[in-house]
């Protein structure tokens, strides 16, 4: 199996070294030339649990892919995937898969502009990574994958990504009810991961309140309400859980939107508390809460 990695930030890479270890061939695809020169360079340098290892791969930009492929895995941000999938049209075939593990609502059909439907995969991960510096990587921890075929149909390729996942170390699940886990992640970082952005802070101070998890609290039922509406109830009962462990368990996480305010990069917002708001619109509800957080980290980001 020969796949490229869409996006070779933290989790693409950790994805990378992984499915590279249990045998597949694997190409990293990045914008970030420093990224790409460190990997090329001195190896994709991985800390996990068992200790620091280096991963021979390689990496370049899309244009310099050659190569069809098997299977194109995307990490990209969810504001790039656009103009990610379509770098990669020289490269995707006939026989070409592509599986979205991206943050946020509408990647699919976002790659659905250059890919059949039915090769398209989606799903979420919460495989834990961060990104020590180019070229280095830290996973440390437990987490999953659980994806499915856009169409929801099986298809041998689920099979097949599942062992490969398996024997790389990571759990793997094939989930026919894949929307309501894209749901579940998607109400659970419009809750903790914008509320931290725009308050500049990692979840346990948060929790730490009681109108910070009140606060989290509405945001998930208005989220779980907008799910329903549109056709994917969820169990807001394990999102609360979910936002309960972030607080308590990883009370120093610094979340992703975040880390981006910071460093002065446009956010996921857009797909993630924006597309709650153009769902609740699309199926007659609102959804004040999450529009107030959307349109207050538009502002911020512009500042």
């Amino acid at each position: 199996m020969f796949v490229y990695i869409l996006g070779a930030g933290a989790m693409g890479c950790v994805f990378g070294a992984k499915l590279s270890a249990a045998g597949w061939r694997v190409h990293l695809i990045d914008v970030n030339a420093k990224q790409i020169a460190a990997i090329n360079e001195a190896g994709l340098k991985l800390s996990g649990d068992n200790g620091k290892k280096t991963y021979r791969l390689p990496a370049s930009n899309a244009a310099d892919a050659k190569e069809t492929a098997d299977l194109i895995i995307v990490f990209t941000k969810s504001l790039h995937t656009s103009d990610g999938i379509a770098s990669m049209k020289h490269v995707i075939g006939d026989k070409t898969y592509v599986l979205t593990l991206q943050n946020g609502l509408g990647n699919a059909e976002k790659i659905a502009a250059c890919v059949a439907r039915d090769r398209i995969l989606e799903g979420v991960t919460t495989v834990p990574a961060d990104l020590v510096s180019p070229g280095v990587v830290a996973s440390h921890g437990s987490g999953g994958v659980q994806f499915y075929t856009l169409t929801g149909e099986t298809a041998p390729i689920v099979e097949e990504i599942s062992a490969a996942l398996a024997k790389a170390g990571i759990d793997a699940k094939a989930d026919p009810a894949i929307r309501e886990a894209i749901w579940t992640k998607v109400i659970f970082n419009a809750t903790m991961n914008a509320t931290c952005a725009l308050l500049d802070t990692t979840p346990g101070p948060l929790g730490d309140r009681e109108d910070g998890i009140a606060l989290a609290a509405a945001l998930i039922e208005e989220g779980a309400s907008v799910a329903s509406a549109s056709g994917c109830p969820i169990d807001a009962a394990g999102v609360h859980a979910m936002a309960k462990m972030s607080m308590t368990q990883h009370r120093n996480h610094i979340p992703s939107m975040l880390q981006d305010l910071r460093a002065g990069r446009r956010t996921e917002v857009d797909d993630i508390n924006g597309a709650i708001v153009r769902q609740a619109r699309a199926h007659g509800v609102h959804a004040p809460m999450h529009e107030t957080l959307w349109r207050l980290m538009r502002v911020r980001e512009d500042l």
